[in-house]
């Protein structure tokens, strides 16, 4: 069996359809081009007819008064009958001009070429030269009858054409609606064509490659044709058959790493936790570390002064000394206690503006420090661990305030736009930004790093004697 690619399928197609067409509009071209050489025919034997009588007519001026102009007149209508006579006999392309090839109009012309040279051109010559005007009067009595019938045998060589090229008319139609037929049945065997060639392999191909996308590896195509299309989809079977094995070995590989995976996310949830747990564990201890180790060192140094006044009997010293230890000693009590708060701090799912409002209320209530809270705009939705590192931020604030502040008064303003802002300000003695909001300082500095957890911005202004400000912008991707 021969194999052809689809190519020469198609190239084949292409060039048998082109063929037909072009027959077919060859046609319609030769028919059309024989209507315009019949319609000059029509067109130049009328004008022969119209010659004829126009010959006749100056033959009988020429009798009643012969001239020399007449004359003259005469010959030349006659030299241009002669020539269109024969050029209606042989044709002319260029024009175009040709006569039916009808045997009918070959012999209707043949007859009156004849009867041209044989009977009308010689009377006419026989009135022209006879030698008195009797003979010429007779003479052209009897030309008349010949002019009719010649006229008339013009007349059948004009309806001879007519008839013919009604015929070519008809011709012409019938083959333009055949290149009308063609063109539309052509239209629907390629589309068929192309359809049982090209689109349906294709069409089942690509559902083979949904299905097997969908892991139906049992799909197999038909094989209906020796070219690329068949070659694909026998490729395309031999392609699935491998799957199917690889597959078949593929989903126990698969369940086995899914179960390693699965316990290696339950370790890394573990770890995670830990994790958590330790930097919240890290951030107690430097919490601790700032507050309740200064506090103790405090402490010492006032137990060895107490130790010295007691040993020399100076009760009055004693007395203040034991009184900044008992202030001491409570101040570590306070500290201790808001670390553990801070440390067992659980937000669930309470929101944002809640839980600054819960805060501000406690702090009021242990400090009797003046709290106010404003919000504008909409308090974002936030996820509990976002809202808790935002909490520890701003329980910083308020134990800062409580401790260093010296204020009446603290204002925490809840602000959202394209960003949520959150504004801490209180009215108490401030402090040197420059100098003590370094990395020297543990709560500022784990402020700052709860701040870079969640991806916000955290920033301080303060000033001797003007309270401070502590600003937080959450990122709007929060």
């Amino acid at each position: 069996m021969i194999k052809l690619k689809i190519r020469d399928k198609i190239i084949g197609l292409l060039v048998f359809y082109f063929l037909v067409a072009l027959v077919a509009i060859g046609s319609t071209l030769l028919v059309s081009w024989r209507l315009e050489g019949g319609a000059a025919a029509i067109n130049d034997a009328g004008r022969e007819r119209m010659r004829s009588y126009r010959i006749a007519y100056l033959v009988e001026l020429y009798v009643k008064q012969p001239t020399q102009q007449l004359r003259d007149d005469i010959d030349q209508e006659i030299i241009s009958f002669e020539n269109t006579l024969i050029e209606l006999e042989k044709g002319n392309p260029a024009r175009p001009l040709s006569l039916p090839k009808d045997a009918d109009v070959k012999t209707q012309m043949a007859q009156l070429r004849q009867t041209w040279q044989e009977a009308i051109q010689p009377h006419i010559s026989s009135i022209l030269t006879a030698n008195n005007p009797t003979d010429q009067t007779l003479f052209l009595a009897q030309y008349r009858p010949k002019l009719e019938q010649f006229v008339t045998g013009i007349n059948d060589l004009v309806s001879m054409v007519e008839h013919s090229n009604a015929r070519a008319t008809t011709l012409l139609r019938v083959l333009q609606i055949t290149l009308v037929s063609l063109a539309f049945i052509g239209t629907l065997l390629l589309v068929y064509l192309f359809s049982h060639m090209v689109v349906r392999p294709v069409m089942r191909l690509r559902e083979g490659i949904a299905r097997m996308a969908a892991a139906d590896f049992n799909v197999r195509l038909p094989v209906t044709s020796q070219d690329e299309l068949g070659e694909l989809a026998s490729g395309f079977n031999r392609m699935a058959g491998e799957l199917q094995d690889i597959y078949a070995t593929l989903e126990q590989r698969v369940e086995e790493k899914s179960r390693s995976i699965e316990i290696k996310n339950k370790e890394l949830a573990a770890l995670d936790k830990e994790m958590a747990v330790s930097e919240e564990r890290n951030l107690l201890a430097q919490e601790l570390h700032d507050s309740i180790a200064q506090s103790l060192a405090f402490l010492n140094i006032q137990v060895q002064l107490l130790q010295d006044d007691l040993q020399k009997d100076q009760i009055a010293e004693a007395m203040k000394t034991l009184a900044q230890i008992r202030e001491g000693v409570q101040e570590s009590y306070d500290d201790v206690r808001e670390l553990l708060v801070h440390f067992r701090t659980r937000i669930g799912n309470t929101d944002l503006e809640t839980a600054i409002r819960s805060a501000l209320d406690k702090f009021e209530g242990q400090t009797g420090i003046k709290t106010n809270f404003s919000l504008h705009g909409c308090a974002p939705v936030l996820q509990p661990e976002h809202v808790l590192q935002i909490m520890h931020i701003v329980q910083e604030s308020l134990s800062n305030v409580r401790k260093h502040a010296k204020a009446s008064q603290v204002d925490v303003a809840l602000g959202c736009a394209e960003n949520c802002v959150i504004d801490i300000h209180d009215n108490g003695v401030g402090f040197d930004v420059a100098r003590d909001a370094g990395d020297s300082h543990v709560g500022l500095r784990i402020m700052r790093e709860r701040a870079h957890r969640i991806g916000a911005e955290l920033s301080f202004d303060s000033a001797q004697s003007k309270g401070t400000q502590i600003q937080l912008i959450l990122p709007a991707t929060l």
